[in-house]
């Protein structure tokens, strides 16, 4: 027979264990949610990413993309699904209509990773975005993002959500697609805060360009889809995804391309620049970043035009440093540098403003 004392500590211990449980899966839950909030509140940058996608763009198809002739540009934001329809700024107009003038024979490609779907209430980004669609050559796209990464190197950095961790998840975002549209596809990515001024069939097909004399920039760059090229490209989606830092803004788009042009080049990248390390070529900063990001006010004080002409007279394009100076506010009579730029290399964009640049 059991003894009361017996009976009566196997019921505290079975109080207990079920007081335990309940905390553990109390915790669990709290855990759960927060990291639900986490990545599916819309304070979330990231947020439009998780949502289940029924009217926007058509997506990205990738028996439909034309490889190692495209210029692809990204947009990651999710002022789409927050503004309910597709939506554009104005600098970001005058990169793609500025690419697709200089190269016709190009396909222009812009890949929105926010659902949104084509709705003209006549405002100014919907005229920007018709005289984008008036090119020939230009094409929007829908990414799914999770479709997008799947059976790629880079599907953990997703699935494991060590990328929602990161502490510039933008930019970061940003870096492991650029480098993931080229490894799918071959071709150029360029930032979308750059006037492109020249025609870019003469380019190498395996290129990244200084920013510095040892540092190589990840805003305009590019690899073919086979041979020694989607090597190279390949080589960097892999060291992204086995290294990918998520505190530094740098280390996952340019630290990459330096890393990989240093081994390529032995370490001595500044002895080969505008030349080539295996077939690997290394433009000189005028080519893409005559401008350098700490003198990015030159492109708006209209004193510096003449100034900002002649530094750019080699360039492929410019790159203005949005990152700096996208609270800039410019009136679209300012006779600055940048301004200047635009009325001549996307005309069509300019004449769609209403107020501001």
């Amino acid at each position: 027979m059991i003894s009361y004392k017996k009976l009566l500590l196997a019921c505290l211990i079975s109080c207990i264990l079920v007081v335990l449980v309940q905390c553990i899966f109390y915790v669990k839950s709290i855990n759960f949610y927060k990291r639900y909030y986490k990545l599916y509140s819309p304070k979330n940058e990231m947020y439009c990413h998780f949502l289940p996608v029924l009217d926007t763009l058509p997506s990205v198809n990738d028996d439909e993309i034309i490889k190692d002739t495209s210029i692809f540009f990204l947009e990651t934001s999710c002022n789409s699904y927050y503004g309910e329809k597709i939506l554009i700024q104005s600098r970001q107009a005058c990169a793609i209509e500025s690419a697709a003038r200089a190269n016709p024979n190009k396909t222009v490609y812009l890949f929105y990773a926010s659902p949104g779907k084509f709705q003209d209430d006549q405002s100014e980004s919907d005229g920007l975005i018709r005289n984008l669609m008036s090119y020939p050559n230009v094409k929007l796209k829908y990414i799914n993002m999770k479709k997008f990464v799947q059976g790629t190197p880079v599907e953990k950095l997703w699935t494991s959500e060590k990328i929602f961790k990161s502490q510039h998840i933008l930019p970061h975002m940003s870096d492991i697609l650029r480098y993931l549209t080229l490894w799918k596809y071959g071709g150029i990515y360029m930032d979308l805060d750059v006037i492109v001024m020249k025609n870019l069939e003469t380019i190498s097909k395996n290129f990244a360009g200084a920013q510095e004399s040892e540092s190589i920039a990840s805003g305009v760059m590019g690899f073919s889809s086979n041979g020694i090229g989607h090597q190279y490209v390949n080589s960097c989606v892999y060291d992204l995804a086995e290294h990918f830092n998520g505190d530094v803004w740098g280390a996952n788009g340019p630290h990459i391309i330096t890393r990989f042009a240093s081994k390529l080049c032995n370490g001595n990248v500044k002895d080969f620049l505008d030349k080539s390390c295996e077939d690997f070529h290394i433009y000189p900063t005028d080519a893409f970043y005559s401008i350098p990001y700490p003198a990015w006010g030159l492109f708006y004080d209209s004193k510096e035009l003449a100034n900002v002409r002649e530094k750019t007279k080699n360039s492929f394009l410019i790159h203005v440093w949005n990152k700096l100076s996208a609270g800039k506010k410019i009136p679209i009579d300012d006779d600055i540098p940048y301004l200047d730029f635009a009325r001549k290399y996307c005309p069509g964009t300019v004449l769609n403003l209403k107020k501001y640049f």
